[in-house]
């Protein structure tokens, strides 16, 4: 510095010292149920709490409700590396209706499944692997099907806020959110529902708020509608880069493959039909993403986070709530399901009743799936985190050769443990002009592929009818050498 000193002063730096890139921790679940017969005051409901592990299981909950089956479910799977499990018990309403509105919870005050928000600013955990058996597979006849714009209106400079406001009388409706998109002429020109709700007993009032621009209406309608749940947790595994698991209606394989159906993301697995676990020495038909993504938590630490839960044994399961017929026949009911983007739980022939099945609810090929999604999350957040002490610093050669170096250490050590086929680090001179970068934006562009499971396996047999030669030339050198035995004797 130029303040007059006369002596020594010593200046520290970390110039030229890369940041180690840690992996987060990917097996961290979310678990929002019931516990009607928990001691309420040491469990107060949306309220966030941590079970650490499968020594931690909670005394006071009661052995009623689906949050303990849940979290049994889950430490079924437990290897030397336990779980660690964010809970919410949510109170048990006068009808499912109503306990599924607790579930669902309130985006504004952080209730139910929207308690996940919670997580991080109060536990310093990051769940993402988050769940609600018990309360997905339901598909409401009664929720708000995709509107229609019958009026464009005009002068519409960004997307106005779309209100869902239930008619006059419906006190029962709930839970309806929906989004629009402008066209080049600042039209209103789609309404999409990010979740459908349900319990309306009349078409909603759709309005529009802000965007610049007046005179949009639409109209909605009422019908079966995707799984509320379901919808609100695609929603929030987008908002906190999370995968989740649901079950299907547990009735037909074609009603599963028609759940699926309404959905399109590459965030979403769907598990059906239910499975039987032991509760109270008699087997129990219940939903099974409990298990599966308490499985996946421990593939996580014991194989890593790239490895695909499916053809893994699901332990604790006893049985399917209906026989799923399996075999790598094309026509098997497994590949039925399998094929159409639902997973399901066999029996296998090397023994145990196994997951089978890799693809989420999602339409493109690049996008189908579930432990490469995993797996780029995990790279793409560690990198996040890892690159936080850059950021404000001064733009300069030193800080810029950090950071790429920062990226393309954790890369080598990805592809070395196998969660990436390679990755490379490098500065694009297209995006990174002498405007972008005086306007503090800084663009590092680094690439990378998770391996995709081995899903399918052709073995190519080839006749080879040379062997016959081999084999009556091995056995004319026998008997010649017998016969010659036989004469020496």
């Amino acid at each position: 510095m130029d303040i007059f000193l006369h002596g020594f002063e010593t200046q520290e730096s970390d110039a030229g010292s890369p940041q180690f890139t840690a992996t987060i921790d990917t097996g961290i679940i979310y678990l929002t149920g019931t516990a009607p017969a928990r001691i309420k005051t040491l469990w107060p409901a949306d309220q966030v709490f941590v079970v650490n592990g499968y020594d931690d299981f909670p005394k006071g909950l009661g052995s009623s409700g689906t949050l303990v089956d849940g979290l049994n479910n889950v430490f079924a799977q437990a290897g030397k590396m336990s779980q660690t499990v964010v809970c919410n018990i949510v109170e048990e309403g006068a009808n499912f209706a109503a306990t599924l509105k607790n579930i669902i919870g309130s985006q504004a005050l952080k209730t139910g499944l929207y308690a996940v928000g919670r997580s991080k600013p109060l536990l310093n955990l990051a769940p993402k692997l988050p769940m609600a058996p018990g309360f997905t597979s339901f598909r409401p006849s009664d929720g708000v099907i995709t509107p229609t714009v019958t009026e464009g209106g005009e002068g519409y400079t960004t997307a106005p806020d779309v209100v869902v406001t239930n008619k006059s009388g419906d006190t029962t409706g709930y839970g309806a959110t929906a989004a629009c998109t402008i066209n080049e002429v600042g039209e209103v020109d789609e309404v999409v529902m990010l979740t459908p709700g349900l319990g309306y007993t009349a078409p909603p009032d759709i309005t529009f708020v802000g965007g610049g621009g007046t005179g949009a209406a639409a109209t909605a309608t009422i019908g079966t509608v995707a799984s509320p749940v379901a919808s609100v947790l695609n929603q929030l595994c987008k908002r906190y880069r999370m995968c989740t698991a649901v079950s299907g209606p547990n009735t037909t394989n074609e009603a599963a493959v028609q759940y699926r159906l309404d959905f399109d993301s590459d965030r979403l697995y769907v598990l059906d039909p239910f499975a039987k676990f032991q509760k109270g020495g008699v087997p129990v038909s219940m939903p099974a993403e409990s298990a599966m993504l308490g499985l996946q938590a421990r593939i996580d630490y014991e194989e890593g986070f790239w490895v695909s839960p499916s053809n893994h044994v699901l332990e604790g399961v006893l049985g399917t709530s209906r026989p799923i017929e399996h075999s790598y026949d094309r026509s098997a009911e497994s590949q039925y399901l399998n094929r159409n983007n639902v997973g399901t739980i066999v029996r296998s022939a090397q023994g145990g009743w196994k997951l089978f099945g890799n693809r989420v609810a999602a339409s493109g090929s690049l996008h189908q799936f579930w432990s490469v999604r995993r797996a780029h999350d995990t790279i793409i957040e560690s990198v996040e985190l890892a690159s936080e002490p850059y950021l404000d610093k001064p733009f300069s050669i030193q800080n810029l050769v950090d950071i790429g170096e920062t990226v393309n250490r954790a890369l080598r050590r990805w592809t070395a443990l196998g969660a990436t086929l390679g990755g490379r680090v490098w500065l694009d001179a297209k995006l990174n002009t002498a405007e972008s970068l005086a306007s503090g934006i800084t663009y590092i562009s680094y690439d990378g592929e998770a391996p995709a499971p081995m899903e399918h396996i052709v073995f190519i047999f080839n006749r080879n009818t040379g062997y016959y030669d081999t084999v009556f030339e091995s056995a004319a050198l026998e008997i010649a050498r017998s016969t010659s035995a036989s004469i020496a004797a």
